[in-house]
């Protein structure tokens, strides 16, 4: 046990800023929870289910938002654009993840390689929906990153007209192909195996009835942890993230010292789009598909990356924002719906008032 406490406690020995933010999170936290229960008095059996439901829901959102929002993070942090077409980028992910998976089950039905085998079948159609769209938007981003935005660096005003217009014209294609908002896309209703459709995830935890909440949002904690852990690796210990990381905190130096700093643009935005493909792919089995998600997510990514302080090239700050903006919606939901759509902004103004460079910021 001492093995796994005292790197953790050297850890915020050394990071006192680490130390801090795990207070404020711990903090509004606790707020949160005592507000809601001032504003309704449910019995303690109900708080506690409340409480529960709130946590594991929060924490799946957080998870999304996360790797949604860490694509935006790496293209502002690294190549100084606040890419307005990200939002649009995660909503195309969305229907790209739809549309893979249902033409890789069925494509797999064809040939009969798993015959009645329909969890292996799901998985495989999963794992290729999630990469496909991660694939087709890093394609995407790179592409609008070397014809278009490579011309336009040092140029704000253009750069955010060029990426709103993508933000527009990526919306309205896929209004044209998919419908408007008020339709959304399910894997399971669409699914071809059986008569109700099939997802490898899709059933429920029950406690006796009285707490239960779906199995896919565990699965989202754990992916989201295990990504953000492999992100977390990858720009501490490889060549390419060092690089990345460098060149957010100064991309003359690195420039000077023999790095293609263009390619290294275009690699951070097929990263940053390749991020937002993923995360919208993995988002469908929970809220489907939905030409509305561009816009209201792009907000989302504005909230965590100024909450967090990702803006000063902190990676941490991009997690740190996501699991408080993502707790304290499923907490609000829960406790005080009116307040849900809100909160955001509120912890918005409260963190910049304390802290104007954000959690991570200085």
């Amino acid at each position: 046990m001492e093995s796994v406490i005292n790197p953790i406690k050297d850890y915020f020995d050394e990071n006192p800023q680490a130390r801090k933010i795990l207070t404020i999170v711990s903090v509004i936290a606790f707020v949160v929870m005592l507000v809601a229960l001032g504003i309704y008095s449910y019995s303690w059996n109900g708080f506690v289910d409340r409480t529960v439901l709130s946590i594991v829901d929060g924490l799946a959102l957080s998870m999304l938002l996360f790797l949604m929002v860490s694509g935006f993070f790496l293209i502002f942090g690294l190549c100084d654009v606040i890419n307005f077409a990200h939002g649009a980028f995660f909503m195309l992910g969305g229907f790209m993840g739809f549309t893979i998976y249902l033409g890789t089950e069925a494509f797999l039905l064809d040939l009969g390689i798993f015959g009645t085998n329909y969890f292996m079948l799901s998985i495989v159609s999963f794992i290729a929906s999630a990469a496909g769209s991660a694939a087709v938007l890093a394609i995407i981003g790179g592409g609008i990153e070397f014809f278009t935005v490579r011309r336009l660096y040092g140029n704000a005003i253009a750069q955010i007209l060029l990426t709103v217009g993508f933000m527009v014209i990526i919306t309205k294609v896929a209004e044209i192909i998919w419908g408007s908002a008020v339709i959304s896309y399910f894997i399971t209703p669409f699914s071809q195996v059986g008569e109700t459709g099939y997802f490898f995830i899709s059933g429920v935890f029950d406690f006796g009835g009285i707490l239960t909440f779906q199995v896919y949002r565990v699965f989202l904690i754990f992916l989201g942890l295990i990504i953000a852990s492999i992100m977390f690796i990858a720009f501490r210990k490889t060549r390419i993230g060092l690089q990345i990381q460098a060149g957010i905190e100064d991309t003359e130096m690195v420039e000077a010292l023999g790095t293609d700093i263009k390619k290294l643009f275009t690699i951070v935005f097929m990263l940053g789009a390749g991020l937002a493909g993923l995360s919208g792919a993995v988002l469908v089995p929970w809220i489907g598909a939905n030409t509305g998600h561009g816009l209201t997510y792009l907000i989302f990514a504005f909230v965590i990356v100024v909450v967090g302080g990702a803006h000063y090239g902190r990676f941490e700050g991009t997690f740190f924002g996501a699991l408080i903006v993502g707790l304290a919606m499923k907490f609000c939901a829960y406790f005080a719906p009116g307040l849900e759509n809100i909160i955001v902004f509120i912890i918005m103004a409260i963190v910049l008032v304390l802290k104007p460079g954000g959690l991570t910021g200085t």
